[in-house]
């Protein structure tokens, strides 16, 4: 665990090197502690962070927002704020863990574990989305290819998916960018220009 990289973002600054100080007393590796205002001119890539710690009074969704989107990472909040409303709205910012007690460095190995596979999971369940989104446009997109190649050459179903299936593997590109490009064509070749 102590090889874990951890960026300490906090809207005290003062509190910040207090926490920072704890951590490393600890064990922990702390390779950044920023002042939340200071957000923009930090890159975190350059810091190799496992993880961010973000420890804020009045967490504000724009800024969980903008950290989620900025680095990246898991991303562990914590704060004394208990209103729903303020929780809901870090969740749906991003925060991979929402922590209502102050930093507790005998049990933030635990919290880390547990958030980053939760990262991960949820970086998971992204991803097979967005594969599940473009096989599904891909589907769709070869149905109407097959449908044109049927209509303009007369021809099966099945024929028409394998010359659409040929002419993929012979220019070396997947099946839907073939039948994307062949409906492209289509639309170009039934272009009315307006007089």
């Amino acid at each position: 665990m102590s090889a874990l990289k951890i960026a300490l973002i906090d809207d005290n600054l003062d509190r910040a090197n207090l926490i920072q100080c704890s951590l490393l007393e600890h064990g922990l590796n702390v390779v950044a502690c920023i002042d939340i205002t200071h957000l923009s001119t930090v890159k975190l890539e350059e810091l190799h962070a496992d993880v961010i710690l973000l420890d804020m009074a009045n967490p504000h969704r724009d800024i969980i927002e903008n950290c989620v989107s900025q680095f990246d990472l898991p991303t562990v909040l914590f704060t004394k704020n208990t209103n729903k409303d303020v929780i809901r709205n870090a969740i749906d910012a991003g925060v991979t863990a929402y922590i209502v007690d102050g930093i507790n460095p005998e049990k933030l190995e635990s919290i880390l574990e547990i958030s980053i596979e939760q990262y991960k999971k949820y970086k998971k369940l992204v991803n097979d989305l967005e594969d599940t989104k473009s096989k599904l446009a891909d589907r769709k997109d070869i149905e109407k290819a097959k449908a044109f190649l049927m209509q303009i050459h007369n021809i099966s179903e099945e024929k028409s998916f394998q010359l659409l299936r040929n002419n993929a593997m012979s220019s070396r590109i997947t099946i839907g960018e073939m039948a994307r490009r062949l409906i492209d064509t289509q639309k170009l070749l039934q272009f009315q220009p307006k007089e």
